[in-house]
């Protein structure tokens, strides 16, 4: 051996003996760390890469994922990582890891979401921070897991819960806006209406003319629907709640949904509830209509809609998304169509949003089967994915008294009203008042009209007989219709009195008395006219009666 050689072995001894103090003082480094390893609470793993495989993890990381230790340490690393890792997180942090391969970074801290190994799904923050060799290259990575699920959950339910605060607030706005409008839109349309039905009734002989007033009573009551949607949407729809018997409804509505659905779409109904619900008789029948017309226009070859009236109860125990607790009365439709994009289904109650082709629709279905659901008390449930339909379920509180029973129809000849009653109209508006008066003095009344409560209260004291019958909006200048009924009340307490109005004010509506009734604007002069004779007819033969 020569000088040289002898020289490097020597070196070569003593790098190998550094090498050798090096890796136990190393070693023993690694098992002092892996004492505070195994009783950490964040979750921790090693994972080599040279070898492909984990070389260590601690309890904590075991208990998060529900696998055992040994199950985890005899995992493929990569492979691990993708059944572990929620399918929609797996790109994002593939770019993360992509970053720290070519060298970018070598750390990055994300939140995913974990797949545990009996499938719940758990969210958790997650770093990853790598070793790299003299090259470079990754040598090893240690990830650390700290559980964030609960915290994630309370951040995604408040922000579900300012996002339907932000929605309610704009409800509110949007319907102080269309409230207004509405309430002035249904006088006009109630001028439209009226004068228009006279003018048909008079000019009855001449079909022409009878032709251009029909085209009037028409557009203007096709704007009436469009306003009761919008005043359906902001909750503001005049409600006279009462038992229903939800199942009767559907079975009596089933013969007119057929004809709406095409013949390639069947339609099965599963009558379930044996309690009635409380809602306004007219508008379950607009809801359901609406329903079965959006899940019609969601199936395109041919399917089936489901109908479902089922017994519904929210506690603390078992609560209903939206409702509180109570008893209620649920009414499902579903359909076999295409389902929502996810995309969408956050919008679909907007007003005037649709997926319809132009002039198909207005886009406030859903919107007012909401408004009206709501407004009553109740809630909306949407259930819908793509490729496996849509189901829309409607709650409404269970009517704590027995059904209605139906109204008796007197078939008989009706009586005659004693000629000369007097009635007392008050509307705001001129052309309003003047139509109203027209129409009332036709049955021979004796009517008074006043622009104002004020007005009106002074008129009535200066008459010499009773006023029988009080005609009165409920949206006043002065003093709101329901208060003036109770003033005149004091002087006649016999009166009876017809309300109308355009839209539901909250703060003036109340139950109604046996001695009151209720008409909504828009409506056509046989409609009131009816309305009032039916009312004192009966208010004639209760007093016979008696």
């Amino acid at each position: 051996m020569t000088e040289a050689e002898g020289s490097a072995a020597d070196e070569l001894s003593v790098l190998r003996a550094d090498n050798a103090r090096l890796q136990r003082e190393l070693d023993d480094e690694r098992m002092r760390s892996l004492g505070a390893f195994d009783t950490a609470l964040i979750g921790k793993v090693v994972s080599s890469f040279e070898l492909g495989r984990y070389l260590a993890v601690n309890a904590a990381f075991v208990d998060m994922l529900g696998y055992t230790e040994s199950e985890i340490l005899a995992y493929d690393p990569y492979r691990f990582w993708v059944d572990t890792t929620f399918a929609e997180d797996l790109e994002a942090e593939r770019a993360q890891l992509q970053r720290v391969m070519t060298g970018e970074r070598s750390s990055y801290r994300i939140e995913k979401r974990y797949v545990r190994k009996q499938g719940e799904v758990r969210w958790a923050l997650t770093e990853f921070s790598a070793e790299r060799d003299a090259r470079g290259s990754v040598r090893r990575a240690a990830i650390s897991m700290l559980d964030i699920h609960e915290h994630r959950m309370a951040l995604a339910k408040r922000a579900e819960l300012e996002t339907r605060l932000n929605r309610a607030q704009r409800v509110e706005t949007v319907g102080r806006l269309v409230g207004g409008v509405a309430h002035d839109f249904n006088n006009r349309l109630l001028v439209i209406l009226g004068y228009g039905q006279i003018l048909r009734d008079r000019v009855a002989g001449d079909s022409e003319l009878s032709g251009y007033a029909d085209l009037v009573l028409a557009s203007a009551q096709r704007s009436a629907e469009l306003t009761h949607q919008l005043l359906a949407y902001s909750r503001q729809q005049v409600l006279r709640p009462r038992p229903i018997d939800v199942n009767a409804v559907v079975d009596g509505t089933r013969r007119m949904l057929e004809r709406v659905v095409s013949e390639e779409i069947e339609l099965v109904t599963v009558l379930g509830a044996k309690h009635p619900m409380l809602a306004d008789p007219g508008q379950i029948e607009q809801v359901l209509m609406n329903l079965v017309l959006n899940a019609r226009d969601a199936i395109t070859q041919g399917g089936r809609i489901t109908l479902e009236t089922r017994d519904a109860s929210s506690s603390a125990e078992r609560p209903l998304e939206d409702l509180d607790a109570g008893d209620y009365v649920a009414l499902s439709v579903s359909d076999t169509g295409s389902g929502i994009p996810s995309a969408l289904r956050a919008r679909v109650f907007e007003p005037f949003f649709t997926t319809k082709d132009s002039g198909r629709g207005t886009g406030l279905g859903l919107p007012m089967v909401e408004g009206i659901v709501r407004q009553s008390g109740g809630a909306v449930q949407l259930d819908s994915a793509e490729g496996r339909g849509t189901t829309v379920s409607v709650y409404f509180p269970r009517a704590t008294a027995e059904l209605a029973t139906a109204e008796k129809i007197d078939t008989g000849p009706a009586r005659a009203l004693p000629e000369g009653e007097l009635v007392l109209v008050v509307d705001d508006e001129d052309d309003v008042r003047t139509l109203l008066v027209d129409v009332l003095r036709v049955s021979r009344f004796r009517v008074l009209a006043a622009r104002s409560c004020q007005q009106a209260l002074e008129l009535a004291a200066a008459q010499p007989s009773p006023v029988t019958l009080l005609v009165t909006d409920i949206v006043m200048p002065d003093m709101n219709g329901t208060e003036l009924a109770d003033a005149l009340r004091l002087r006649y307490p016999a009166i009876k009195v017809v309300f109308m109005s355009g839209y539901a004010d909250r703060e003036r509506d109340r139950e109604l008395r046996p001695d009151e009734q209720f008409i909504a604007k828009p409506f056509l002069p046989a409609e009131l006219f009816s309305k009032v004779q039916s009312f004192l007819q009966g208010s004639l033969q209760a007093e016979e009666t008696a």
